[in-house]
This record gives structure tokens, sequence and C-alpha cells, in this order.
């Protein structure tokens, strides 16, 4: 872009461990002039309930979720960043934005508000039912309806077709629902307070 622009913070590169890198634009002043809509993202305990009679799962991670939503062209300028080679400027929504989380959330939420047996939130959406063929039905209508979307998915971050996954730090399973390993080693294996300071924390 050219011209003058009101809001032009400042940016970090970040390399990551695959080798590329992310660039990191610090919204925390352009933040204080963003509008929030306090859109409700649900815990883990408003989903869990729902899928506690489900047998089947399947989990779906969005490609880099928050570029997929397009901001529209007045909100724009607000993203405006500096480099070497001039003034830039974000299309799509990005990390750093103080309502990305909630506007991705309802976003995605009609995106799928007429399918049935799913549950996301933000970017990782779980497709339950209680039989394979209800599974299977439920599953076949989320991917259509992302795909009319043109919502892409990450291969990498989907398990389809489940008898039990890890979600949220929870083992889905037909069995029911209970914590995962890691977070049950994490109480086990946790350090014993030294301290009235350390006690209290608990």
């Amino acid at each position: 872009m050219s011209g003058p622009n009101s809001w032009v913070p400042p940016v970090v590169v970040v390399p990551k461990p695959s080798g590329d890198v992310r660039l990191c634009v610090d919204m925390r002043q352009a933040n204080m002039a963003v509008k929030r809509e306090r859109y409700p993202i649900p815990t883990i305990d408003d989903v869990l309930q729902d899928l506690n009679q489900s047998k089947f799962f399947s989990k779906l991670g969005l490609n880099s979720a928050y570029h997929q939503v397009e901001l529209s062209p007045e909100s724009r300028d607000i993203t405006t960043f500096g480099t070497r080679q001039g003034l830039y400027r974000y299309k799509r929504l990005m990390f750093g934005i103080g309502c990305a989380p909630e506007m991705f959330q309802k976003v995605l939420g009609q995106v799928l508000q007429e399918c049935h047996g799913f549950h996301n939130i933000l970017d990782d959406v779980i497709v339950h039912a209680p039989t394979e063929e209800e599974h299977v039905k439920r599953f076949e209508n989320v991917v259509r309806v992302l795909s009319s979307k043109r919502l892409t998915l990450n291969r990498d971050k989907c398990q389809f077709k489940m008898s039990h996954l890890v979600f949220m730090g929870h083992v889905l399973s037909a069995r029911g629902i209970g914590p995962a390993n890691i977070k049950v080693k994490a109480v086990v294996d946790a350090r014993k307070p030294t301290n009235a300071a350390e006690a209290s924390m608990g």
C-alpha cells in the first residue's frame, strides 16, 4: 500500500522450528481502537457433556484458520505494518487482533449452523455420533459445508472416525470421557509444595 496511515504497529519476524518464519505484528496499541463484540467461546466443559453418549469421533483442524477469514476493506488499515520495502497490510484476519478468537468462533459457528453432531472451540472441530453410520453422515455434511465455503483443512491436524481420541486434554471414547494420560502424569509428577505460599496456589 502507499500513502499515509494512522496505524503502523511494529513487526517482529520469529523463526519457526520448521525453518519458516512467523510474522508477528504488535497490535497492542491498535487493539485499543478495536470494538469488541464479546462473542462467547465455549469452554471444554460446555462441550463435553454433549459428547458423553457418542462412540465415534473425528477431529478436524483448519489450515491457517484465521487467514481463511477475509477482512472488509475498511477494516484493513489497522493491520498496516512497516518494512524496509514499504507499508503492507493484512487482507485477512490475523493473530494479534484482540477480537480475532471471538470473531473466528462466530464465523465458523455461522458456517456450520445447519450441521448436527459437531462442536468447535476455535479451529478445532469435533464431529461425533453414537453409531458409525450416523457419524459418517454428520462428518460428510460438515466437510461438504466447509468445502462449499472454501474453508480448507490441515490434513496433519485431522483424525477420522476414531473410537477414541484426545481433545483439549480429555480422552473421548465409547466408555465415556476421561483425562488424557499426559494430564494425569503432570499431576502425579507435580513437585510437592515447600512453603505455605506454594501450597496456597493449589
